[in-house]
């Protein structure tokens, strides 16, 4: 079986997106340094989505996987990132703050800032229909749980709207990285992700 990397941002709970791979016929394996990614063959890597900003990039940076997750992406190697692990991939965030009072900087891979939304209710929880320039992502339904996002970027695919409009998907070299989560999106989700390891 073919194994997919999960990198470990010891951040929330990793049991859906496992069962969600395995469901969709890949073993994934919990990355925890950079020694276990040289050691093994792997298809893809995935950086789940839970936690916040500061705490997931804290943990990359000590670790040293941030530069795991760099080589990666900058060698066009196939990436999926969910929700806070879409957001990594900018420049900034502003959902926590450094000690000078600023936001805290991401992997600065795609251009653009990481704000609050502007939603009716926080955290945005729920099923909400994406608007798509990729036949992949056309007429989905999916599963979000956020109270922050990017509103605007060049290498947005999808959007959608919760209170404003905010990136519901970005594409760039290898990555393909979701502001949901299509391991809580039922079939649809299921589809995409297996899509996006097999092409």
């Amino acid at each position: 079986m073919k194994k997919v990397a999960v990198i470990d941002t010891k951040a929330g709970n990793l049991f859906s997106i496992f069962s969600c791979v395995r469901r969709i016929g890949f073993e994934p394996e919990l990355i925890q340094s950079a020694e276990q990614i040289s050691q093994k063959e792997f298809v893809a890597m995935i950086i789940p989505g839970q936690g916040r900003f500061g705490t997931v990039m804290s943990n990359l940076r000590s670790s040293q996987l941030d530069k795991v997750i760099i080589d990666w992406y900058q060698s066009d190697k196939k990436i999926i990132g969910i929700c806070v692990g879409m957001q990594i991939f900018f420049e900034w965030s502003a959902e926590d703050l450094d000690n000078d009072g600023l936001g805290i900087r991401g992997l600065g891979l795609v251009k653009g800032t990481v704000t609050k939304l502007k939603s009716p209710k926080q955290p945005m929880v729920g099923w909400c229909e994406i608007d798509a320039s990729i036949s992949l992502l056309q007429q989905k339904t999916v599963y979000f749980v956020n109270s922050y996002a990017v509103k605007s970027s060049e290498n947005e695919i999808a959007t959608t709207y919760y209170g404003e409009q905010f990136v519901a998907a970005i594409q760039s070299k290898g990555l393909m990285a979701f502001q949901f989560h299509p391991e809580k999106s039922g079939s649809q989700g299921e589809e995409i992700l297996q899509q996006c390891l097999t092409q």
